[in-house]
């Protein structure tokens, strides 16, 4: 499917206050692809405000939200493993509990330095620019296991 970046804002927005937790969604794509502005997206729409650095340089970043109806902590964590190297570097950065958290919006760009530890249940959406400009951009959303649904990228808020 061919979208705009806001496209990419308004569904990352739509997914940030629909999701159920917990959910895992992996974000690749080349540089610039749009993987950082869907991950904050997803953060604000779950109630993250106020500025957003890049986890590029420090990898994960934890943003607590609030208690949800039943008292539970929600987070979003929004973690950048470009610069990882090989996944024996998982362990330095805490990817046992990133993946594994269960109050958490998990937002993974570059997931595939991961192979072989990402969660069974997930997402991955590949982004990739459409040839159209550099406002297009083409986008699969793949499911992997049985992960909660996401908001329909189609349907657009009116």
């Amino acid at each position: 499917m061919r979208v705009t970046e806001a496209d990419l804002v308004e569904w990352g927005l739509r997914i940030g206050r629909e999701v159920c937790r917990p959910v895992f969604i992996g974000l690749s794509g080349p540089l610039g692809a749009g993987k950082s502005v869907l991950a904050r997206a997803v953060a604000e729409g779950a109630g993250v405000s106020g500025y957003m650095p890049s986890p590029t340089f420090n990898l994960v970043f934890r943003y607590e939200i609030g208690a949800d109806e039943a008292g539970g902590r929600r987070a979003v964590i929004h973690a950048d493993l470009y610069r990882l190297h090989s996944p024996e570097e998982l362990a330095g950065i805490g990817w046992d509990e990133v993946a594994g958290d269960e109050e958490a919006i998990v937002l993974v760009e570059w997931p595939e330095r991961a192979r072989g530890h990402l969660p069974g249940d997930r997402w991955e959406v590949r982004l990739r620019y459409a040839g159209e400009g550099l406002d297009r951009r083409e986008i699969e959303v793949r499911p992997f296991g049985d992960p909660p649904p996401l908001p329909d990228l189609a349907a657009r808020e009116r």
